[in-house]
């Protein structure tokens, strides 16, 4: 005997519902539950696939035939009539679990009930009306003959095969032990799923507490860097004074020595030999060092009778505050288009006394 072909994934995952063109009913002459005798022909199986309407009353897949129509694994879609001439349902909305049982074998036949034309409870009166497909394990169907269900191996929505007649035995209904083990099988799987959706909804709890505990942070560590930020300029802006009043940076540079300096402080280190050893320097303390160590650039203290040059006067600026030099001085280098050196001798021998 040739070894068997190990099935594939798709070959061996249980369906995911139940196929189309199911086998329920056939023309001919069919005992009811009560021995009483109905004949059917074709126009009466095309009137019951005709008049079903799941908007006026849907029909329920049941195991056996409750008289309530209790519990439902699925409900009938539509009818129609299959290739072989039988009343045939699309069933949609089927219990998984269902579905693998009715794939493994458990519930190979099927059973009609209908409404009878002049039923109280037929919402289409005057015609036969589907009111449930039954699912039989040991119980043979009412009607004789009817295909097996046939799951495709490669399409969970698979075609309808022939088997084998059995011998009709319009008997009382199915026995309630396969719905009970059937309904316990389901309300097991519901409280899977609700735990399953109780550990998905703490996960998702947990995820956006994280994310919210995340842009906390980040949002503090923006602001410390901001305030970093703020509080380094002001740094900036203190030295560059300091070297203002020293002499060694003219009070126009003070804006352009501030905006260097925080360009630089974002750059990285720099290492350089300094006899036989490295050093490493951030390029903004360089600049200040190098700035602190400059000679004094101007002096705005008092000026000694024939020390200056250029337009300066003999005398001194004593009782002039820097603050009203420098402002006299651009003053003047507006005015009379000359660089800030020369306007500040001129405005110095301006105050000589």
């Amino acid at each position: 005997m040739p070894p068997k072909t190990p099935a594939t994934p798709a070959q061996s995952a249980a369906p995911a519902g139940l196929p189309r063109n199911i086998e329920i009913f056939r023309a001919g002459r069919h005992t009811d539950d009560s021995g009483v005798v109905h004949s059917f022909g074709e126009a009466e199986l095309d009137g019951m696939a005709a008049s079903y309407n799941p908007a006026l009353r849907e029909a329920p897949l049941t195991v056996g035939h409750p008289k309530d129509n209790l519990p439902a694994y699925g409900w009938v879609k539509s009818i129609q009539r299959a290739a072989s001439g039988a009343l045939a349902i699309t069933p949609h909305q089927v219990e998984p679990q269902f579905a693998e049982m009715v794939s493994a074998g458990r519930f190979k036949k099927r059973s009609a009930s209908f409404y009878t034309p002049h039923a109280p409870n037929n919402p289409t009166p005057g015609q036969w009306y589907l009111r449930h497909v039954a699912f039989l394990g040991a119980q043979p169907p009412a009607i004789a003959g009817l295909k097996d269900i046939a799951f495709s191996e490669d399409d969970a929505g698979g075609a309808v095969s022939f088997s084998e007649p059995v011998t009709a035995d319009p008997t009382s209904q199915e026995p309630t032990d396969m719905s009970k083990e059937l309904q316990a099988q389901l309300d097991e799987a519901q409280a899977q799923l609700k735990a399953a959706n109780a550990t998905a909804a703490k996960a998702t709890a947990d995820a956006t507490a994280a994310i919210q505990k995340a842009a906390t942070a980040e949002a503090t560590a923006a602001s410390f860097a901001e305030q970093a930020r703020a509080d380094r300029k002001a740094g900036f802006v203190s030295f560059a004074q300091a070297q203002v009043a020293a002499g060694r940076l003219l009070p126009k540079d003070q804006a352009m020595a501030v905006a260097t300096l925080e360009a630089l402080a974002d750059a990285k280190p720099v290492e350089f030999a300094e006899g036989d050893t490295t050093r490493k320097v951030s390029p903004a303390q360089f600049f200040q060092d190098l700035l602190a160590a400059a000679p004094t650039a101007v002096s705005f203290g008092e000026f000694a009778p024939g020390k200056t040059t250029g337009q300066i006067q003999h005398g001194s600026a004593r009782g002039k505050s820097d603050a009203e030099i420098d402002t006299a001085a651009r003053a003047y280098s507006c005015t009379h288009k000359v660089d800030y050196a020369e306007a500040l001798g001129a405005v110095t021998a301006s105050f000589t006394s």
